[in-house]
């Protein structure tokens, strides 16, 4: 059974997520970049701000060690990129996944989605045991 701690920090990361690709931190420059795969700069920092967003989320709620810290952030931020730019070269590669006039965009969004929840739910799993 899930603690309510554990649940309150996935509610937590579900929503550093949504804040990290759904408002304003998420630049029209990064979201550019995210569409056309590069530069892969800003898709790195939209990639580090899904980091910090998942620090803060873990550190208010987990309150783990630094180095746990940095592993979680590290993860989120690679995996974020890496997502994000395959999505991306995808979208060059089968330029239907890039038009939401399609059924099949709403797909590849939703496996996007999909795969960054997954991301964030192993994370939760390695910050609980800060936790208990």
């Amino acid at each position: 059974m899930m603690s309510a701690g554990v649940f309150w920090l996935m509610a937590a990361l579900l929503f550093a997520h949504f804040l990290g690709d759904f408002t304003p931190l998420a630049t029209a420059r990064m979201q550019e970049a995210k569409a056309n795969g590069g530069p892969l700069t800003l898709i790195a920092a939209h990639a580090a701000v899904h980091g910090a967003l998942v620090v803060i989320a873990i550190v208010a709620l987990a309150r783990p060690g630094w180095a746990l810290v940095a592993s979680v952030a590290g993860l989120e931020l690679a995996s974020h990129f890496a997502i994000d730019v395959f999505r991306a070269r995808l979208g060059r590669r089968v330029p239907v996944l890039n038009n939401p006039r399609e059924t099949v965009f709403w797909y590849a969004l939703g496996l996007d989605q999909l795969a960054h929840g997954l991301v964030l739910v192993g994370l939760a799993a390695i910050a609980a045991r800060a936790m208990t």
